[in-house]
């Protein structure tokens, strides 16, 4: 196999430019005074090193943002869990001879471009919406944005939990159904004593696949309460350090190093549940 390791320096030049470099310069700017950035002239002339950044991650703004995504992201993937679940179950146990058609209608949503699926979204839980043109029904949360931010995050990341926990239910053995049928376990006892417990790699997976998003993501929380700022999560506190008149790219750069660090450490958790990697579709 080592003959085919030359094929892999594109990939490795592709990661070193685009990965390696971003977040050499990530920690730079957090650990330092440099104030001004371009792609085309670095000026090290005001570059110092200083720890005094790290006081930004105790700003009450970022303290709030930070908590309000985990609680929002830790809703929503435990909503994802208990409609993604029964889902995933019933298309595995089923006896439809192509079970992918089901599959496919969570999937083909994903094709879309997700900036159009979370402004539909928004709009069919607004007032006005189809469902209120075509069958006088209306879901308007539009007064309450935290429960509306919450729905739009289930309903766009309902399907990375549904996949992961569908692959590990469609690999189980079958037998083991069997058996502990035979040994007088009913259809609900097997399914909490069986079921479950042989699928915690899906679920381990699923979790992780939805709250990373869910946390980290401003797309959603931007939409939905079009830019409230007492609405704000962590990845709108960051895109405002660097989209702003004044810019602050210490600031973000040290927000953003926090997150990356929370992902890095969340991806370790999933190698170490699933080291085949199974399940990360």
């Amino acid at each position: 196999m080592s003959k085919f390791k030359k094929f892999s320096l594109p990939y490795l030049v592709w990661m070193i430019i685009f990965t390696g470099i971003p977040l050499i310069l990530m920690v730079i700017f957090a650990f330092s005074t440099i104030e001004t950035f371009s792609a085309y002239t670095f000026n090290f002339s005001d570059f110092h090193f200083t720890c005094a950044n790290l006081n930004a991650l105790i700003d009450l703004s970022f303290l709030k943002a930070f908590s309000r995504s985990i609680i929002y992201a830790l809703i929503a993937t435990l909503l994802c869990l208990l409609i993604g679940y029964p889902i995933a179950y019933f298309i595995s146990r089923s006896n439809i001879k192509n079970k992918y058609l089901l599959l496919l209608i969570f999937i083909m949503p994903m094709w879309t471009n997700m900036l159009l699926r979370v402004q539909t979204i928004n709009r069919l839980l607004s007032e006005n919406s189809f469902f209120t043109n075509v069958f006088n029904f209306t879901i308007n949360l539009s007064n309450a944005k935290d429960v509306k931010i919450i729905a739009v995050m289930t309903i766009v990341y309902l399907p990375f939990m549904i996949f992961p926990i569908y692959t590990v239910l469609e690999k189980m053995d079958k037998s083991i159904f069997e058996a502990s049928n035979d040994l007088g376990a009913g259809s609900i006892k097997t399914f909490f004593k069986v079921t479950i417990p042989n699928s915690t790699k899906g679920i381990y997976s699923g979790i992780m696949m939805v709250f990373l998003p869910a946390a980290m993501g401003f797309t959603i929380p931007k939409i939905v309460t079009q830019e409230d700022p007492n609405y704000s999560m962590v990845g709108q506190l960051i895109e405002r350090q660097f989209k702003n008149y004044i810019t602050f790219y210490n600031v973000g750069s040290m927000y953003s190093l926090v997150i990356v660090i929370f992902v890095l450490g969340s991806l370790y958790i999933i190698s170490k549940v699933d080291e085949e990697g199974e399940t990360l579709l």
